[in-house]
């Protein structure tokens, strides 16, 4: 037995990996915490898998044999784990000096406790909003009509991603981001890990969901730091408009999933009212800015692909 067994889905990643990986390498040399780390390639088609297997041996590489998603991903290097707790960590990530150990003696000094999420700090130095309370049909109209961002202190506009907290406090909160999750293996175990219907996004609001309906309770600590590059697996405009279609169907499958036909098909709408309200705006935009239309190209396939969307997990589709 570790301490923790440490999963990072890697996609076409190999920069940010490398650095991901030597970091969790300084901290276990600094014997800050016993831990595996297990990559979960997803046919990655840079030297991804090289690049671990040649700089850093010790680390244990499951190649998928797919493109899967991050939450079967994360499923598959948990399988035979040896470490006491579960560690999700995303790629773009650099383990800071302290945190591991922060969060495995929080764990350990409350047993009850299923979940813990750390303090993300951003390239800019601030402070992502990593915890959020369980979404909510007004919490997408917020989002989608762009008032969340106008006004993201308000405690009704802002309410979904806690933008009305400061992150500097320990608490209880409904979920953690995906990208920094520490869970209790018991507590992993119990709920089956993440929903393969899931492919990308909204697979943590679920698993966070699930893990507090089987008793597990959710804890942010400020104490702990990670820092997060964010976007590592992003690219072209073609690239980033399937991954905004994919958000936008996770978050259609999650709907229909917990609320209902009816909620779903409100959400698809208010996708696509916020897909058609960009698409405007940056066309408008690319008359007298040429170099706006890469987004206007963006949003006119997000809507397209949006309005195609049907109520299934992309692992289904």
């Amino acid at each position: 037995m570790c301490d923790v067994t440490i999963s990072i889905v890697s996609y076409n990643t190999s920069g940010p990996l490398r650095d991901c990986l030597q970091s969790l390498q300084d901290r276990r040399d600094e014997g800050e915490a016993t831990m595996e780390v297990v990559v979960a390639d997803n046919v990655s088609t840079d030297d991804s898998v090289e690049m671990v297997r040649r700089e850093f041996p010790w680390v244990r590489v499951v190649e998928t044999g797919g493109n899967i998603g991050y939450g079967r991903a994360n499923n598959a290097a948990q399988i035979d784990a040896r470490g006491r707790y579960a560690f999700i960590l995303n790629s773009d990530t650099i383990v800071l000096p302290g945190a591991l150990a922060a969060m495995r003696d929080f764990m350990d000094e409350h047993p009850k406790i299923g979940a813990v999420g750390a303090q993300l700090i951003l390239s800019d130095g601030g402070t992502q909003t990593s915890c959020a309370r369980d979404p909510s049909l007004m919490a997408v109209w917020w989002e989608q009509t762009y008032l969340d961002k106008l006004f993201p202190n308000n405690k009704v506009t802002g309410n979904y991603l806690m933008t009305d907290w400061d992150y500097g406090t320990r608490r209880e909160v409904e979920q953690v981001c995906g990208a920094c999750l520490f869970v209790r293996r018991e507590a992993y175990t119990q709920i089956d890990g993440f929903d393969p219907a899931f492919f990308m996004y909204f697979e943590d609001t679920d698993f966070c969901i699930r893990l507090r309906g089987a008793g597990w309770p959710i804890w942010f600590i400020p104490e702990a730091h990670i820092r997060h590059l964010l976007g590592a697996s992003s690219g072209a405009w073609r690239s980033r408009a399937r991954m905004i279609v994919s958000y936008n169907r996770s978050r259609y499958y999650y709907f229909t999933r917990y609320g209902g036909r009816g909620r779903g098909l409100a959400i698809k709408a208010m996708c696509l009212l916020g897909a058609t309200m960009r698409s405007i705006a940056w066309h408008a935009i690319a008359l007298v800015k040429p170099s706006a239309r890469e987004q206007a190209r963006l949003f006119r396939k997000v809507w397209i692909d949006t309005l195609r969307m049907k109520p299934v997990g992309d692992a289904g589709e």
